[in-house]
């Protein structure tokens, strides 16, 4: 009967310890099926915040971009302005293109003297090399002439011709007067390659 009793408390501390060591088992599966769970639904709740923020960074980077692009194109504007005024001189600052005129030597015979820093080549015809020609039927005689003309106002129809000579390589000087011999002019005249004959002096002389 004590054997017998004996056993059946085993069995009995047995069991227990076998439906504590149950109880056990199924709470940590409860336990851990309850974190994956949760784990999983507060990784998915987290991503589209997560998204949400990569975009609206993203977002305040392409605007912050586009804002110092501007910024740089208005800068570079306005630098470029700033330079263009700085290259372009003032009305003060530019050569002066007033007229020389000065007074020549009474014993020389020459009135004045004129320098026109305007005066331009008067465009030409011809073609490279150039060869100065003084004959009358020449069209460099005709160029010549037309430069003399713009020197002094007198144009070549009411021209008298009294000489046109060799002053230098590819250099003249004519004297002329108007037809009614009303003044007395000597330019002189150089040629500018592919441009023509240009005045550089005019004086006018005693009659």
């Amino acid at each position: 009967m004590n054997s017998r009793f004996e056993q059946r408390a085993k069995r009995r501390k047995i069991n227990r310890v076998l439906n504590i060591a149950l109880v056990c088992v199924l709470m940590l599966i409860i336990f851990f099926s309850w974190q994956l769970l949760f784990s999983h639904d507060d990784k998915d709740s987290a991503q589209p915040a997560t998204k949400e923020k990569v975009i609206k960074k993203k977002e305040e980077d392409d605007e912050k971009v586009e804002v110092e692009i501007g910024d740089t194109k208005t800068t570079q504007e306005k630098d470029g302005e700033t330079a263009d005024e700085e290259e372009q001189p003032s009305e003060e600052e530019q050569p002066s293109q007033e007229v020389i005129e000065t007074a020549g030597d009474p014993s020389s015979g020459v009135l004045k003297e004129i320098i026109n820093p305007s005066w331009q080549p008067i465009g030409t015809t011809q073609t490279e090399p150039h060869v100065t020609q003084f004959d009358e039927n020449s069209v460099d005689w005709k160029e010549m002439l037309d430069a003399v003309s713009y020197a002094t106002g007198v144009s070549p129809a009411d021209m008298i011709v009294w000489f046109i000579g060799n002053n230098g390589p590819n250099k003249a000087v004519a004297t002329i007067s108007p037809k009614d011999k009303s003044a007395k002019y000597r330019v002189y005249i150089e040629w500018v390659e592919n441009q023509g004959w240009k005045p550089t002096k005019m004086q006018q002389l005693k009659k």
